[in-house]
């Protein structure tokens, strides 16, 4: 079938949609990443989308990814959907081989973009934005009226002590300018010595008044954690009473106002004169004041269960508001919608004397929010500025219509590798796994819903309940999984082989969650910590004050041992972000993806450490595992190297690659005598499995690119040297369960990591070696299942997380009598294996010997020391000063 789609002039990309509102025609916008096989799509060409009694509707494109032969390997798609019925819809692309034609047909246009103003017209409305203060919108003129709409919108920011600021603008840029969408990036401070910053999105559509507006508010200063402790009330954190955006309508006009607090309510009128306020002050959910809320003080501002409203005196309640509220003067309507209004409690949407107030960061809260020291937070908002009779048309955004392509097409074009269709699998244990998953009494929605996983902070995280088979404390246990084993990539795997919509409502939220407040988003600690990914909260204990950033004081042992400590190599997933780009065009998953690879490179460059005045080779805390001096094959380097490898794809930029090859060499060797490794000590080694399989996607993409080098055949023969040993030696991990702390059905998920690495061993070698490999890698998976599927606790997250990627690849692998094979490099001379030695323990070996002091002493007169050591000092006591 491929080889048909290479031949052809015309490409048909078959779609899956599902609508839970009736959708009139020309209302929502949608995105859609959309995957191609090698060769299949090149410029130039036009995309139209197409369905039962849809008349062809064309696209806004834009490449995301190529392959090696500059084919597009993934498309980003721009539209604006027809009417659709509520329920499932078959729908498709089909790509022509000629250039897009837009005469004719409204278009976006940004007819002004300088340091004087912005000026952005739609066809149906034109918006005028200053440059200086991020407002959004000075005036609004909307086509076939003849004056324009002098809204004074501002956005306000109200600190601790009741003052006011607003965001200034430093930099604007077009991200993106296409005939359907455009987007403009803005990014700028709130003053006082730009202690806090913001980024906010305009995104404007062809022939219609809407906006998408997405604000991030960002405390870009370091945690002070000290004792690598890292809980609310950090000297970092800012502290603030409110955050909200608000749109003035003229004082001339006479308004009126409808709302509605909840989506499957009726629209209602506000008598005139009233003021208006819907707040939502908790989840609405049974256990709304969880101890997941708990401030800096250990006390949960959640002050009654759901949502209030408002109306002059009177005053209702609600559980869950999903509110729209709309303005209307003469032929002027304007609509107002948060996104996850419940979902990201607090929130408020008000209409005071002629303005509505969107508030992300309500005043009415029980409380001043906290911003902690690198964290950051996205709200999205839509608006919408039209004309004549017809009411408000956001009711789909807090129902959007989600689409996606066939399981059948991902699986087709092999831009995702091993990935079989879930109804092409003839062994349903995955498939039965992963419908508990989403449906079961145990399900990652249901656990939401225990330890009440919402609000700004929380929503989007899943709960670690396997935390808690060893706690004693009161349950449920505040745990949270920090997207641990890259549960994001499993889910979007999920959504991939089953085509089921439900697996967005993990995807989206949790994608967001990584984005803003697993990753420290600050440049002012140590190389080690900034921009780098926080850890899952710490093993069987309470998350307590520390939120999802590990280390919480209240859990420092009465003993005094060492307790402490930060993001580091271990935890680090970007294949997630990097998918979820794909599917999104979502630039913040882009950009995560390329920060937490320099965060890598950065935290093993000697120059970036206070010892690198001494010694400015490598640090060693890219390639460690577990301990400081181990730096053979394991999970450090393994998500390293695979963090590059998911920047270099995105990017090509060679010192990925480069950096990724260095670590491959430093941490394994075609060579090595494994047995001397200690792999069979599983509390210790277990993870040895992570860097295999990141040795093997690394030998897949040299060869897609036919880099077939000398750094592919050392790879290559050293993860064959392993797998040779795995096949004779690995045995199920629960065959010794008193070698194991805690024998959980966890350790039966790991199994199937090693199934899987002697299948990719399996495509190295020749036919009869892979046979070998392949009949003890179906051993190892039946037994796999067999232990996991007889736990009761395997709906666990973490067992989970683990089979939504590692099954997803053992059920390809299983599909296909022979997998192929890779070309294989001839043995070269790869010389001896040499023991990296990291750099603390070599500025400790200096300083055992009268000649390493005295290169010390020389090392430390060079100017441009002298010069490093005094911004140091001078850095240390500005710290210092500020605290």
């Amino acid at each position: 079938m491929l080889a048909n789609i290479q031949r052809t002039d015309s490409v048909i990309v078959p779609l899956l949609a599902r609508s839970a509102l009736a959708l009139p025609a020309g209302v929502q916008p949608v995105t859609l990443g959309v995957p191609f096989a090698k060769g299949c799509l090149r410029e130039p060409f036009t995309a139209v989308l197409e369905g039962t009694s849809i008349e062809g509707i064309q696209l806004q494109t834009r490449p995301l990814a190529r392959w090696s032969d500059d084919s597009i390997k993934w498309l980003l798609v721009d539209g604006i959907l027809p009417a659709l019925p509520a329920g499932d819809h078959t729908l498709q692309i089909r790509l022509e081989r000629y250039l897009p034609d837009w005469t004719g047909r409204p278009q976006v246009r940004i007819v002004q973009c300088d340091k004087r103003a912005v000026v952005v017209d739609t066809g149906k409305a034109r918006f005028h934005i200053e440059a200086d203060i991020f407002r959004p919108f000075r005036r609004v003129s909307l086509h076939g009226i003849n004056e324009d709409l002098r809204l004074a919108t501002e956005v306000v920011f109200t600190d601790a002590r009741g003052r006011l600021r607003h965001p200034r603008i430093s930099d604007i840029e077009v991200e993106t300018a296409g005939p359907l969408r455009a987007t403009l990036h803005f990014s700028g401070d709130f003053g006082k010595r730009r202690w806090l910053r913001f980024s906010a999105r305009l995104s404007f559509f062809a022939g219609t008044g809407l906006v998408r507006a997405s604000l991030a508010l960002h405390n870009p200063r370091r945690a002070r954690h000290k004792g690598g402790l890292w809980d609310l009330g950090d000297p970092g954190s800012v502290l603030f009473r409110d955050l909200s955006l608000g749109i003035a309508l003229p004082a001339d006009k006479q308004v009126s106002v409808r709302w509605k607090a909840e989506s499957e309510s009726s629209e209602r009128p506000l008598p005139p004169g009233t003021e208006l306020e819907i707040y939502q002050d908790s989840s609405g959910g049974e256990n709304w004041q969880s101890r997941n809320h708990v401030n800096r003080e250990g006390r949960v501002p959640c002050r009654f269960r759901g949502y209030r409203v408002r109306m002059g005196q009177n005053e209702e309640y609600g559980l869950r508001a999903s509110p729209l509220l709309q303005a209307i003067y003469g032929e002027v309507h304007i609509g107002a919608a948060i996104t996850e209004f419940w979902q990201q409690f607090p929130k408020s949407i008000e209409y005071q004397e002629g303005r509505i107030w969107l508030r992300l960061f309500p005043h009415q809260w029980d409380d001043l929010h906290e911003l902690q020291g690198g964290e950051r937070k996205t709200h999205h908002i839509w608006l919408e500025f039209a004309t004549g009779e017809r009411a408000s048309s956001l009711e789909w955004v807090h129902s959007p219509v989600r689409i996606c392509c066939t399981p059948q097409w991902y699986a087709r074009t092999g831009a995702v590798p091993y990935l079989l269709p879930a109804v092409a699998d003839p062994d349903d244990r995955l498939r039965r796994l992963m419908h508990e998953a989403l449906y079961g009494t145990e399900s990652l929605l249901k656990k939401r819903e225990t330890v009440d996983e919402y609000g700004w902070r929380n929503y989007g995280d899943v709960w670690a309940d396997h935390e808690e088979a060893y706690y004693d404390g009161p349950k449920p246990i505040i745990s949270h999984f920090n997207n641990q084993h890259d549960l994001l990539h499993g889910a979007i795997l999920q959504l991939m082989r089953s085509g089921n919509d439900r697996w967005f409502e993990i995807i989206e939220p949790l994608a967001r969650h990584v984005m803003d407040i697993d990753i420290y988003h600050t440049h002012e600690d140590k190389a080690a910590y900034n921009a780098g990914l926080f850890w899952h909260t710490d093993h069987y204990r309470d998350a307590f004050t520390c939120t999802h950033r590990t280390y919480s004081n209240k859990n420092v042992p009465n003993n005094g041992c060492p307790y402490g400590g930060g993001p580091s190599n271990e935890h680090l997933y970007t294949t997630g972000l990097l998918h979820y780009y794909y599917l999104t065009g979502e630039e913040d998953a882009k950009a995560a993806v390329l920060g937490l690879a320099d965060w890598a490179i950065a935290m093993d460059d000697g120059r970036l450490s206070v010892l690198g005045l001494v010694d400015e080779g490598p640090t060693g805390l890219a390639s460690q595992t577990a301990f400081a001096d181990y730096h053979g094959p394991g999970r450090g380097p393994g998500n390293s190297v695979n963090a590059l490898l998911d920047a270099w794809e995105n990017s090509r930029r060679p010192a990925y690659l480069e950096k990724a090859e260095e670590l491959i060499h430093r941490c394994i060797h075609p060579n090595d005598e494994v047995a001397a490794r200690n792999l069979m000590d599983s509390e210790r080694r277990w993870s040895y499995t992570v860097f295999l399989s990141a040795i093997a996607r690394y030998l897949d993409m040299k060869a897609e690119l036919g880099g077939l080098d000398w750094h592919y055949a050392y790879a290559q023969h050293a993860l064959v040297q392993y797998a040779r040993w795995m096949a004779e030696h690995e045995r199920p991990y629960l065959d010794r369960p008193e070698e194991l702390e805690y024998p959980t059905e966890t350790w039966a998920a790991q199994d199937l990591r090693k199934a899987n690495v002697l299948r990719y061993a399996a495509r190295h070698v020749d036919p009869e070696s892979a046979q070998v490999f392949l009949a003890r890698a179906e051993q190892l998976s039946d037994r796999a299942w067999e232990d996991l599927l007889r736990f009761p606790t395997r709906h666990y997250t973490r067992p989970v997380a683990i089979a939504m990627r590692e099954g997803a690849w053992d059920a390809w692998f299983r599909s296909v009598p022979e997998p192929g094979r890779q070309p294989i490099a001839p043995m070269a001379d790869f010389g001896k294996p040499v023991q990296f030695v990291p750099q603390k323990q070599r500025v400790l070996q200096l300083t055992k010997t009268p000649s390493g002091w005295a290169a010390i002493a020389l090392r430390l007169a060079h100017p441009e020391c002298v010069k490093r050591l005094v911004r140091i000092v001078l850095s240390r006591s500005q710290e210092q000063g500020e605290l």
